[in-house]
């Protein structure tokens, strides 16, 4: 049996990542990200035995046409793509094209969104065969013996499907793997990775994930759906032999590591920087964080280990605005916690969520100017998007905070809540007076110079649109 793993291309040429909770057009100043769900189920799958392919056809800056040609030169029995709320109507299109191309082929997606609204998917592209709900991983390999004949269909958890036309099905949630280390490394080697470079450095730089899931309860946020609740670690000498083998066979010594709070288990992150250290690898790396698990002492092990920056979910400068939002972090650890960041040598990104319920016009002003005080590195304005997988967004339509809009206006430069006394307009109007407050300052512009590599030059047209244009946005809050 042979699979095709693809991250879709889009009419309009964009270029999305469809990664877990980061759905939007590229990402940090128009940096594409590697496929990381796509790339580990690839890595599952040629374990078990399989022939498969995996494309990125927006890092190729590959069409439809060439969509058609790997598809009819392919001819996969299973074709399997992430999708994504903005860009959710091309992508579930794909199953009718595939179905053109090859009667036969079976159509899969998954994503927080489709994985959150199974049957309305469903309904509106028959064609679509079957959807992963969660992380994809495994309900992926179990899928394929299912249609193998190995087990029955209904038998594999995480998945929703139509049986004869006429019944729907959703099937138990999958029990999250709590030993990550039974994963293999990501299948990077079916891929180009000279597509995935890091803004003014210029570098190539993959993703690692230490650890999955978040106990928080942040109502913007859709990780529960797809990584689950509890916090689940990968050996430190699992990620290293994972950096090592990057490092090796690929050349990459820049990498993201994709957790949602990367700083939760400080101990860990010890234990992880101690294992870096200790094999002697030269690297460079970013992760995320809060203000509330921010520390000196971690933060100076995690510089020797070479991490350069840390990326905070701030959201607002309003307690009220936090505690609404089930945050479940305090205005006053922030200032603390962007100096220990700092002091320590690290970098510091700030991410704010604009229009939250709670907000009012002078809220968010008063978030603005608290942001241009704290002394960032980088900011990041964002504003409120209630995704399907979010109880923002049961919340948005119990109020009537939100109309009906098209999946496309689903974007973090977009505001679409109407919240009493706050429109739409406003809020992306004093988002994007906040960016250019922020990156019209000279002081902001010199910790990134020292950052800009000769490697970065080829890059710098599509930085300096996404920074001056004002409309792209970074590395996703925690």
């Amino acid at each position: 049996m042979k699979i095709l793993l693809f991250n879709p291309p889009t009419p309009e040429g964009k270029r999305f990542i469809r990664e877990g909770r980061c759905t939007q057009e590229e990402g940090a100043w128009g940096t594409l990200w590697p496929p990381l769900s796509l790339a580990t189920a690839a890595a599952v799958l040629e374990r078990a035995g399989y022939a498969v392919k995996l494309r990125d056809f927006p890092a190729e800056g590959a069409g439809l046409r060439e969509f058609e040609k790997v598809v009819v030169a392919f001819r996969p029995d299973v074709a399997i793509w992430s999708s994504a709320t903005p860009s959710l109507n091309s992508d579930l299109a794909f199953a009718a094209s595939l179905k053109a191309m090859l009667p036969g082929v079976i159509t899969c997606t998954f994503g927080t969104h489709v994985g959150t609204l199974s049957r309305e998917c469903f309904e509106a592209y028959p064609q679509l065969d079957y959807i992963i709900r969660g992380e994809p991983e495994l309900t992926v390999q179990d899928l394929i013996e299912a249609l193998e004949g190995k087990k029955a269909v209904g038998s594999v958890p995480g998945l929703a499907f139509m049986r004869d036309e006429k019944e729907w099905v959703i099937t138990e949630p999958r029990a999250l793997p709590k030993n990550l280390d039974d994963l293999p490394d990501p299948a990077w080697h079916l891929l180009d990775l000279n597509a995935y470079r890091l803004p003014l450095k210029g570098r190539k730089f993959l993703m690692v994930v230490p650890t999955r899931g978040c106990p928080y309860a942040c109502s913007f946020c859709t990780t529960h759906s797809y990584y689950g609740k509890n916090l689940r670690r990968r050996s430190p000498a699992r990620v290293v032999q994972e950096i090592r083998r990057n490092v090796e066979s690929f050349g990459v010594r820049d990498f993201l590591f994709w957790s949602d709070t990367f700083t939760l288990d400080r101990q860990y992150v010890k234990d992880l920087c101690r294992a870096i250290l200790d094999a002697n690898l030269k690297v460079s790396w970013a992760c995320n964080s809060r203000v509330d698990t921010a520390d000196l002492e971690t933060f100076r092990i995690m510089k020797k280990a070479g991490c350069w920056m840390v990326s905070y979910g701030i959201e607002s400068s309003s307690q009220d605005v936090l505690n609404l939002s089930k945050k479940g972090a305090e205005v006053q650890d922030v200032g603390q916690a962007v100096r220990w960041t700092q002091e320590a040598g690290l970098m510091a990104t700030g991410h704010f969520v604009l229009g939250l319920p709670g907000d009012t016009a002078s809220s968010i002003q008063e978030t603005v100017e608290f942001s241009m005080k704290l002394g960032l590195d980088f900011a990041q304005y964002y504003c409120a998007v209630p995704f399907p997988g979010s109880s923002l967004y049961t919340e948005s339509k119990r109020n009537g905070w939100l109309s009906d809009e098209p999946w496309e206006n689903f974007r973090q430069d977009k505001a679409l809540l109407h919240l009493p006394g706050l429109p739409p307009e406003t809020v992306e109007r004093l988002r994007d007076d906040a960016y250019r407050r922020f990156y019209s300052n000279p002081k902001t512009w010199l910790s990134k110079i020292q950052l800009l590599r000769p490697s970065a030059i080829p890059h710098m047209f599509s930085t300096l649109k996404a920074v001056i244009g004002w409309r792209h946005y970074s590395l996703p809050d925690s």
